[in-house]
């Protein structure tokens, strides 16, 4: 008997449930790959790991405080790697934040010359109790890290660390291995301390019982050496891919006689610009534009139908006795799956392959054609392309010049005034000039800089000035974040993205100062404290929208939100969050000796912790 369909629309999982621990353990470190990426979902894994088990994280997304503490404690226990230039243009709140989190996000390009397109989390979990073994997960995603609400598919897998090699996880872990040399040669910056003993843990996990009924897995990664990924031929086949292209199409194809035995779900658009001889090769549907509306008032909860289009991408193969479910980035494109000069594809993506007999999996039907998402789906009906008019010309021409200027390595030079940094940017390394097209311009910002169009950067870019000005900020502002604006004067299209450089000259104290700006006053700094000490949930977090000062120094030993009583906790626990309140205050001093953030009433009370904490050091 088949298990439950894999493709059953209404399975959802939330993007952040992912980083939830197995009980027992705790988060530990992580490796993510996306194609895309934005600031805002960004800052929400943290939150996700921090305040795992907090009922309100909803209002801890909208407090800067909330935002901060959780972005302190995982800023070097995680590293994401995205492809250059693409990262989202950022709301400046998110901007600022940043600052804490820039050495965790590193853009990186495809070898080959196409895009890097795979989305992966592998996460380490430690146990609580000595004795037990590591815990690891890897999540093969076909979404990328930003809010997107389309159709998407997520394959996680949890696993015990053995001490044995488990040979299967090598494309994973050669994938990881290779991603620092992905980097810009320029300015690449140092791998992660905790990449090494995460590979040596990967390469030893050994995976759960499988999903879907599968007795078999397999990973393959393209675009990084020769050769390249495709599924295996087989009776059936079934192909979810919202992008398409005809090489990469009537390559999965050949072999199969019968259109009626392969299936093809795509987006329209995209089909419309296929030739009809390679399309006649399919049954084709597309999803349904009337079962992905969701009017709010007809429903109180979101479900399936809230969804946005396709993004999903599957292959499922009938093949003899067994069905065999491919996951992951790869769309059906040649980019993707269809080797180029070099041997490897212009892409760099993922795949994971379920593989198991069909009286466990069912069939193309049961697994992925079931009711449920048949529901969402309609016959296509072919359409002629739409015409390319001068705006779409504009969108494309801007789009190859956002990757010529995502390839060059940027520098930004801070330089101290008397109240603020200077900033300036050059081009490191050899990198050839870049003329601008006729009609065209690009401006460049710090992120955190007031001036919203930017400055222009044509003599940068062409080399005809060797630095430009981008203003200056306070250096609680100072991130190596770039905004990059590009504009077609004739159409008025723009596209805009975040480019990350080189910080160069930096003061010290820089991550100290992002501390001061955003706690800021007494009122924060308790409020900081309490979300630090795990009493958010307890009523504190909501209460100190009203409560004065005052009241949360008579609190400092009384009932309800109470500090003292957590802080004894935490000694006793030993669990480390007196560690971090003793490195806040010191980093809360103002070096010009303004006025102190942390309270007198508050310091003397941690006079009397501060000595009981260096004793538990002596003793470890």
């Amino acid at each position: 008997m088949p298990v439950d369909p894999a493709f059953d629309p209404e399975n959802r999982e939330l993007y952040t449930s992912l980083m939830r621990s197995p009980d027992g353990y705790r988060f530990d470190h992580a490796i993510a790959t996306t194609y895309s990426l934005d600031f805002e979902t960004a800052l929400a894994i943290p939150i996700a790991i921090v305040f795992r088990d907090a009922e309100n994280r909803d209002e801890m997304l909208r407090s800067p405080l909330a935002l901060l503490q959780s972005v302190e404690r995982m800023a070097g226990r995680m590293a994401i790697y995205c492809d250059r230039g693409r990262i989202k243009e950022a709301r400046p709140n998110a901007a600022r934040l940043m600052a804490l989190y820039e050495k965790t996000i590193t853009e990186v390009a495809a070898p080959g010359g196409g895009a890097f397109h795979p989305k992966l989390w592998c996460i380490r979990f430690q146990p609580e109790r000595k004795g037990m073994p590591i815990r690891m997960r890897l999540a093969i995603l076909s979404r990328n890290l930003t809010n997107d609400r389309c159709w998407d598919l997520a394959l996680c897998l949890d696993g015990t660390v053995a001490d044995d090699v488990c040979e299967g996880n090598e494309p994973v872990v050669g994938l990881l291995r290779a991603l620092p040399g992905l980097a810009n040669a320029a300015n690449r910056p140092t791998a992660p301390k905790f990449l090494p003993s995460l590979l040596r843990d990967l390469a030893c996990c050994w995976w759960d019982d499988l999903p879907a009924g599968a007795t078999k897995i397999r990973f393959a990664v393209n675009g990084l050496e020769a050769g390249a990924w495709a599924p295996q031929k087989g009776e059936r086949l079934a192909i979810l891919s919202p992008f398409v292209s005809g090489d990469a199409l009537k390559q999965l194809a050949a072999g199969y006689d019968d259109p009626a035995s392969c299936k093809l779900v795509a987006r329209a658009e995209e089909l419309d610009c296929i030739k009809p001889a390679i399309r006649s090769l399919f049954e084709i549907q597309t999803l349904d534009d009337r079962a992905t509306e969701y009017e709010e008032e007809d429903r109180e909860e979101a479900c399936s139908a809230d969804l946005e289009g396709l993004h999903a991408k599957a292959y499922v193969v009938e093949r003899g006795s067994r069905l065999h479910v491919h996951l992951g980035s790869a769309n059906a494109t040649t980019a993707a799956l269809v080797p180029t000069h070099g041997g490897r594809t212009q892409n760099v993506e993922i795949m994971a392959t379920l593989d198991g007999p069909k009286s466990r999996m069912g069939t193309i039907e049961d697994a992925v054609l079931s009711e449920g998402f048949r529901r969402l789906l309609a016959p296509y009906t072919p359409s002629e392309p739409p015409e390319q008019d001068a705006a779409a010309a504009a969108e494309k021409a801007l789009e190859k010049l956002r990757i010529k200027i995502a390839a060059i390595a940027l520098d930004l030079h801070c330089t101290q005034l008397t109240d603020t940094i200077a900033l300036e940017v050059e081009i490191a390394g050899k990198a050839p000039s870049l003329e601008l097209p006729d009609g065209v311009s690009c401006f460049m910002r710090a992120i955190t800089v007031a001036n919203e169009r930017g400055y222009d950067a044509a003599a940068l870019l062409s080399k005809a000035q060797s630095r430009m000005t981008l203003g200056s900020v306070p250096l609680s502002e100072v991130t190596r974040w770039l905004g990059i604006r590009l504009r077609d004067d004739q159409t008025g299209v723009e596209v805009a993205f975040t480019l990350g450089a080189r910080l160069v000259g930096v003061p010290d104290g820089r991550d100290a100062a992002v501390l001061r700006a955003h706690i800021a006053n007494v009122e924060n700094f308790f409020r900081y404290l309490s979300l630090l000490l795990g009493s958010l949930g307890e009523g504190s977090f909501l209460e100190s929208e009203s409560a004065g000062e005052g009241q949360w120094l008579r609190r400092l030993g009384q009932g309800g939100t109470s500090l003292l009583e957590p802080m004894v906790r935490a000694l006793s626990l030993d669990s480390g969050e007196l560690a971090e309140i003793d490195q806040l205050i010191k980093r809360l001093e103002d070096p010009d000796g303004g006025a102190n953030i942390v309270p007198p009433e508050f310091l003397a009370l941690w006079a009397s912790f501060a000595p009981l904490l260096a004793t538990k050091g002596a003793r470890q």
